[in-house]
């Protein structure tokens, strides 16, 4: 039996939804994990799978699919789909373990190829993706934002940092980095991607323009 982690487009007006071999599978399917049913159902559906596919939502209160889920799908041997709400599921997105799940149970993990914006963002920004890290969000509590700030600008000397805020305090961050960071150090926003607004802009930081942000999720690296 065989699990598909299916990638998900990162906006729903990217012209870049269509990944090569993604419809056929899906079509292919009955069984889906799903983020959320009502923006998984209409994407689906456009790809042609039917409106009888079962989709089991994710619990964030219990960060995990429903026990439910799992014995419905992999106690019936039955082959199914991991679609979350953008990009690659278990990268920076819940997935991981129906991934695991999958593993132990002897199914076939295959992956399709498709967006992650951590990845896409790297390879846009102009900075070294040999060597990287993937922070995901800062605190928020003042003290300690401001000394994993720190930590991040440190290790952006050595190697590229990622990290990611919500499009609600990514305006935040950027003035923070902006004012805080060292000025040689080079930054790179990754606003709302494979959209027709966004962008990708790298500058040192001291010699950053005026960047207002929409709102949207927005990805930051650092590095040298």
């Amino acid at each position: 039996m065989r699990l598909y982690v299916l990638p998900a487009p990162l906006s729903r007006q990217s012209p870049y939804w269509a990944y090569p071999g993604w419809a056929e599978v899906a079509k292919s399917l009955q069984h889906f994990f799903v983020e959320r049913a009502a923006r998984a159902r209409p994407l689906l559906e456009r790809a042609g799978v039917s409106a009888q596919a079962e989709l089991y939502e994710y619990d964030p209160a219990r960060g995990d699919w429903p026990w439910e889920a799992y014995t419905q799908v992999f106690g019936q041997r039955a082959p199914a789909g991991l679609l979350t709400e953008a990009g690659l599921p278990g990268v920076a997105d819940p997935g991981w373990s129906v991934v695991r799940r999958a593993h132990a149970e002897g199914y076939t993990v295959i992956p399709l190829a498709g967006p992650s914006s951590i990845t896409l963002a790297l390879a846009a920004s102009g900075l070294s993706g040999q060597r990287f890290t993937f922070w995901g969000y800062p605190p928020i509590e003042k003290k300690a934002r401001k000394a994993f700030l720190q930590q991040v600008y440190a290790a952006a000397r050595e190697s590229t940092q990622i990290l990611m805020e919500t499009p609600a305090r990514s305006p935040q961050l950027l003035e923070e980095i902006l004012s805080q960071a060292p000025r040689t150090l080079l930054l790179c926003v990754a606003h709302r991607l494979t959209e027709e607004e966004g962008f990708v802009r790298t500058y040192p930081v001291g010699q950053w323009p005026p960047t207002p942000l929409t709102k949207g999720p927005t990805l930051f690296l650092l590095g040298t």
